[in-house]
């Protein structure tokens, strides 16, 4: 098995936007080379926080 490997800040905020637009996790993996199933799983963290794209400061 593959050792674990974080994902960048560019990676996170490519992934919120493509979701934002509409992109399925299966393409959004296809495209930043990642499994989906790590595509389903931050963009469940991230709405669990309250993340989404365009990032805003509150």
């Amino acid at each position: 098995m593959p050792a674990k490997r974080r994902l960048t800040m560019k990676q996170l905020r490519q992934m919120l936007r493509l979701a934002g637009s509409g992109t399925s996790s299966r393409e959004i993996a296809v495209i930043l080379g990642i499994a989906r199933r790590t595509v389903q799983a931050n963009l469940q963290r991230a709405a669990a926080v309250g993340l989404s794209w365009p990032c805003r400061a509150n």
